[in-house]
């Protein structure tokens, strides 16, 4: 295996990064790969750095950071066949630990090592227009939420899950028009689904949304890497609704049988639009607003090597 090439894209500000850890990681790699390594040096540019891998021959590609990282790496390498590994390095780092990838960088590296002759699994991504997600994207309140966390860089590495809590409560109740909906969904092969009235909808390409310390938070329970998209969509804001939903998807799951919820699952595409720009995330990122949106599932997109 030596003289298989692999590229591997690290995230420095990821939250546990560290020098020495890059360091460790570059080395074990080396004893079984020819590695090249690439630090990202702004928003985008693990995109651009994945795609040059695809240009100049690389057998695989690493990404060493948070779901921002993945996702970056997942959008240059989509639709090729040069298989992507995950070291996790962020603060939750959801596609990982949903494929059971270890959350410290050095034993992830140690699996990825000792399954290194193990045929890749391809996966289908979800795409949100022209940008794909490996697990969620999300059209209000969460975007609402992602903006304001990505808005204090500083506190989100340092201060950790406590300031995306803190964070989403503070959007829930005092940023986030909770009176009037604003949100349209259609759905199913012809877009013959219909429902209008809604104030967010979540989409997953896989369980779960995200993790809450060691819990994890199943907004869309059913969501499955090998099926196509499920969406939750909810048509109230009112705060015993929402405590009981957000409880709910901490433990059995149970919220998608509320009247007020609409839960599509394995749909091949949902179009969502907004009778104003309303903010939207992807795997944990703001992707700016937007006043409509195709979701859509995209199978045998992506190799996986985990």
């Amino acid at each position: 295996m030596a003289g298989v090439l692999l590229l591997l894209i690290v995230n420095v500000n990821a939250q546990t990064v560290t020098p020495r850890k890059v360091s460790v990681i570059e080395r074990a790699l080396s004893s079984e790969f020819k590695v090249e390594l690439v630090r990202t040096e702004r928003r985008g540019h693990g995109i651009d750095v994945a795609l040059r891998a695809l240009q100049e021959g690389f057998d695989l590609v690493v990404a060493m950071g948070g779901d921002g990282t993945v996702n970056e790496v997942a959008n240059g390498l989509a639709g090729s066949d040069v298989p992507m590994g995950i070291i996790p390095g962020g603060g939750t780092n959801v596609l990982a630990r949903s494929l059971g990838i270890p959350t410290d960088p050095v034993e992830a590296t140690g699996l990825l090592l000792a399954r290194r002759e193990r045929a890749p699994r391809r996966v289908a991504l979800g795409r949100a227009d022209d940008r794909y997600f490996t697990f969620s994207c999300g059209v209000g309140l969460d975007g609402a939420i992602v903006r304001r966390v990505e808005q204090r860089q500083l506190l989100k590495k340092t201060a950790g899950q406590g300031f995306f809590v803190w964070t989403a409560f503070s959007t829930l109740f005092f940023r986030y028009d909770r009176r009037k909906p604003h949100i349209e969904l259609r759905w199913g092969p012809n877009l013959e689904g219909h429902r209008q009235g809604l104030f967010l909808a979540i989409c997953q390409k896989t369980s779960p949304y995200t993790y809450l310390g060691n819990r994890p938070m199943r907004v869309c329970p059913e969501a499955d890497l090998d099926l196509g998209l499920d969406l939750l969509a909810a048509d109230s804001m009112r705060t015993g609704f929402v405590l009981r939903t957000v409880a709910r998807t901490l433990g059995r799951a149970r919220h998608t049988r509320s009247r007020h919820v609409l839960y599509l699952h394995d749909q091949p595409k949902i179009e969502i639009l907004c009778d104003r720009p309303m903010p939207v995330q992807a795997d944990g990122e703001y992707v700016g607003e937007r006043e409509s949106l195709t979701l859509e599932s995209v199978p045998d997109c992506l190799s996986l090597l985990y």
